[in-house]
């Protein structure tokens, strides 16, 4: 298991860690770069400028470039101000550093979720994939956040338990926010989207425009990668499915069986049955099984805020079964353009940042939440710099994707990489750009007239059947309560 430890991680630092003298190694000046080696490292350097990619990119429109020829385009623009520009249309999990001389800008993918986390320690700039790697190398402290944090009622009862982005539960180390870059020279987050105001478009050309995009994108990643498809009866998933009509044979479909899921469960049933209709194999990893000691101390000493208890067990459940040499493509990030904070497609006047708080039962009893969510809100309530962006689909696109979504793949690096196709500033805009009467539940009728365009089959079987029912609705209600 020791490959595992910090798998897919990567630590800039200003001295040796001998922990990791193992990893792939760069020296930049008076900072060395150490990548877990099962992680994408690519390196440009261009006069006194570094540019380093820790990660995979892709441009769907172009997927014959590698991510050196992206990082070589990135090299060659004519100054870091359109960098920005031209990261709209890629997709990916990626981190991008660039050097120049004493100075170090980063940016990450379009949700980051490929975490960045960073401290300053005696002047030399430390970054990590997460804060556990810092402290092989600087003596970073716990700070009041981190007793807030683990001894709430938040944490014991919400088993995906989160913090906002950009807050951390140590003194002076920072998580990079999606659509932040990070200058070392002023150590502040620079905001870089939305940096225009969105164009709405008629629901049937965006309809075109996005199920083009998607398709080009798993295309892309199929050409580049081994794919493995997770599949359940929800919409997300099925979204992904129609659009590997093309590439499905080369496909390995499969179903997490954990928590209470039963083979009778819909979200094995469903894909079970579509599959067969579709003559395809359907793989089960049964995730239920016991933990063993190795692996339990390696997934509480991988990243610092770890869930043993759910996404850990998954992760076992996987260790034994998810083929390897196949990258994982997940459905996360859609949920940014189907109003998940606002299922009916309306929401109340947003007044304060109490408006956000309340969005995670028992974050009002956290203050450095609170002030983490009023520091955000203030920063982007003004409509100059929403330009007209819904603040809830901002908050869900930063926060909950770009903290929650983050963490998960970032605890599962352990056994897979990931691929999510949505992780793309087009892909997202395509979908904020129609009126959202067609983007809410239950009918969510954008997202199934895309997936009919794309491959009208995979409708054989219904998307979440009975998920709109009152029994349900209900069981929500009660399982947020109960949080």
């Amino acid at each position: 298991m020791e490959n595992l430890k910090f798998r897919r991680q990567f630590l800039l630092t200003a001295k040796e860690c001998v922990q990791l003298q193992n990893w792939q190694k760069e020296i930049f000046d008076s900072h060395i770069l150490y990548v877990h080696n099962d992680s994408e490292v690519s390196i440009v350097t261009k006069g006194d400028k570094h540019f380093i990619i820790i990660g995979y990119v892709i441009n769907p429109k172009i997927p014959e470039k590698t991510t050196l020829c992206i990082l070589t385009d990135i090299a060659n623009l004519p100054s870091v101000n359109s960098i920005p520009e031209y990261l709209y249309c890629l997709v990916g999990r990626f981190a991008l550093i660039i050097k120049d001389q004493e100075k170090f800008i980063f940016y990450n993918d379009a949700c980051g979720l490929k975490t960045v986390y960073y401290t300053n320690y005696k002047n030399n700039i430390y970054a990590a994939s997460q804060p556990l790697l810092l402290q092989l190398v600087v003596p970073i402290k716990k700070s009041v956040n981190y007793l807030q944090y683990f001894d709430s009622d938040y944490t014991k009862y919400n088993i995906e338990h989160w913090i906002p982005a950009g807050s951390t539960l140590y003194e002076e180390v920072y998580h990079l926010t999606p659509n932040h870059y990070f200058n070392s020279s002023s150590f502040k987050q620079i905001r870089y989207y939305p940096n225009k105001t969105i164009k709405h478009k008629k629901t049937e050309v965006a309809i075109k425009e996005f199920s083009s995009l998607l398709k080009k994108t798993m295309i892309a990643a199929n050409t580049r990668f081994k794919l493995a498809v997770s599949i359940t009866a929800g919409l997300d998933s099925r979204i992904v499915l129609s659009a590997c009509k093309e590439i499905a044979e080369d496909i390995y479909f499969y179903t997490l069986q954990y928590r209470n899921l039963t083979k009778s469960s819909n979200d094995i049933k469903i894909p079970y049955d579509l599959l067969s209709k579709l003559g395809f194999q359907h793989h089960l990893i049964d995730c239920r099984k016991t933990m063993n000691n190795d692996f339990k101390n390696l997934y509480i000493n991988n990243t610092d805020i770890y869930h043993l208890d759910d996404w850990g067990i998954i992760a076992n459940g996987m260790y034994d079964n998810y083929p390897v040499e196949r990258i994982a493509v997940k459905g996360n990030c859609s949920e940014i353009g189907r109003c998940y904070f606002y299922p009916t497609g309306k929401h109340k006047k947003i007044s304060s940042y109490n408006d956000f708080i309340i969005l995670e039962t028992g974050w009002e009893n956290m203050p450095f939440v609170k002030n983490r969510i009023s520091e955000w809100y203030d920063n982007i309530k003004d409509d100059n710099i929403n330009f007209g962006y819904d603040l809830f689909d901002l908050f869900y696109w930063e926060h909950r994707i770009g903290s929650w979504q983050a963490q998960s793949q970032l605890e599962w690096d352990i056994i897979q990489d990931t691929f999510t196709p949505f992780n793309n500033r087009e892909l997202l805009d395509t979908m904020l750009s129609i009126d959202v009467k067609y983007r809410h539940s239950p009918n969510y009728i954008f997202f199934k007239k895309s997936i009919k365009l794309l491959w009208e089959s995979v409708l054989k079987e219904p998307i979440n059947p009975n998920a709109h029912t009152i029994k349900a609705i209900v069981k929500r209600l009660v399982m947020k309560i109960l949080r």
